[in-house]
């Protein structure tokens, strides 16, 4: 039995070794996705310049903005490919090196393990099958008894949230839906505020697990948890969900893109509200997100007009639309918001978005809210301009009839600011 159990374990151990060394032999997964970047990055940067060129070509950018505008996108560009020219594996004796340290601390660090923490008895047959007799853990029946005295206690003192919390969540894992919502529907009558909230959205899910659908009740619940947290997000993604059953895909995009604009770009969270978003926005005609635009998403501070992150300088305010512009809108169409320097390159250095449904609407723009394989941020600038471009098409660059406003030169800090959206960009 000993020899069997070491003889498996150094084959497993020599089994990990060699994956850990074609591993380290070759970096091509992590090569791929480093070139897959600056390809997307540099495909952005083409098609700003082409969107540039177009503007020019039509009158809607001077010369001089066109030349410094080309000029910087050129750089960027270099940049990039420069970039990409210096990938290189990693120095071939360094890997050989820790291949080697591989091959001797994973069999000497599993012995060393074993020897402290493992239970040698388990070599023992015996052992082994007075182990199988008494499982350890609890048996079903033993937490159904558990639960039962929780239900009886609750009767006597049915002021315990924290009973409730524990009966209702563990129903629910158990897919006693019923219970469960007997005990959220308690629950919900005991609580307040944001925790109230996630009760009855909690609550919402576990009737919709048990109907197979979130219409009538469950939908009820949410719309109540989102009127006391309107960004919880889980309230968010049910209601989002009922729209989407019943095909209203324009109202679940706006739902989701909620959520979307309190995930941080590139997790894997946000990559999987993203493909929610745009599986919506696809079945609605709508164009997707994508690249920059879906990257500049407002963050949850953005829209709160929260301060920023500790160590980014910001600029904040509200962003509005004059009267006589609103006529002929649908509300859907993006408004980006943006500082740029006060002088030299037009380029923005921070940039966010919101929706025209949205506005008047607080605004921060922040040192970390920069464009892709972009020009420094606002924390080297001293004074920037902040504006504003409602924008048809979803384009950052300036189309004809995008509708625009900005401010003065203003300092870099300044906060209670005010850009307000007068004029219409002509063909």
């Amino acid at each position: 039995m000993a020899a069997a159990f070491i003889a498996v374990a150094v084959v497993l151990c020599a089994l990990v070794i060699l994956f850990l060394a074609l591993g380290l032999r070759s970096r091509k997964g992590g090569d791929a996705a480093e070139k897959a970047r600056i390809r997307t990055n540099i495909e952005e940067l083409r098609a700003n310049y082409a969107e540039l060129v177009a503007g020019h070509d039509a009158g809607r950018v001077s010369d001089e903005e066109f030349e410094e505008t080309r000029s910087e996108l050129e750089r960027r560009v270099l940049d990039e490919s420069r970039a990409g020219e210096t990938l290189k594996a990693s120095d071939r004796k360094q890997r050989l090196g820790t291949i080697a340290f591989v091959a001797v601390f994973v069999p000497l660090a599993a012995a060393l393990f074993y020897w402290r923490y493992g239970t040698w008895d388990a070599f023992n047959p015996q052992v082994a099958a007075t182990s199988q007799q008494n499982p350890a853990g609890h048996s079903m029946a033993e937490l159904d008894s558990q639960l039962t005295k929780l239900e009886q206690s609750l009767k006597e003192n049915p002021g315990n949230v924290n009973g409730w919390m524990l009966l209702a969540r563990t129903n629910d894992a158990l897919k006693r839906f019923d219970k469960a919502a007997a005990a959220y529907e308690k629950l919900a009558a005991l609580v307040q505020g944001e925790m109230k909230a996630e009760v009855l959205a909690d609550w919402a899910d576990c009737l919709a697990a048990s109907t197979q659908t979130l219409e009538g009740k469950p939908e009820s619940l949410v719309d109540q948890a989102l009127k006391i947290n309107p960004k919880y997000w889980k309230a968010l993604a049910l209601k989002g969900t009922a729209m989407y059953n019943r095909s209203d895909f324009k109202g679940a995009a706006a739902v989701w893109e909620r959520i979307l604009a309190d995930q941080q770009p590139g997790t894997e969270d946000y990559a999987n509200v993203l493909n929610m978003v745009n599986d919506a926005r696809s079945k609605a005609g709508m164009k997707q997100l994508s690249g920059s635009v879906a990257r500049m998403v407002e963050s949850g501070a953005a829209a709160t007009g929260a301060p920023a992150a500790q160590g980014a300088v910001q600029v904040s305010g509200t962003v509005e639309l004059s009267p006589d512009l609103k006529q002929g809108l649908t509300g859907d169409e993006t408004v980006f918001i943006y500082a740029r320097p006060a002088e030299g390159s037009k380029m923005p250095v921070a940039v966010t978005q919101k929706r025209v449904s949205d506005l008047p609407a607080k605004f921060t723009l922040d040192s970390t809210m920069r464009l892709p394989g972009g020009m420094g941020g606002m924390e080297a600038m001293t004074r920037v301009v902040v504006g504003a471009r409602v924008s048809k098409s979803g384009n950052l660059m300036p189309q004809a009839g995008d509708l625009e406003g900005d401010t003065p030169a203003v300092a870099v800090g300044s906060a209670n600011l005010v850009v307000k959206i007068t004029k219409k960009l002509e063909p």
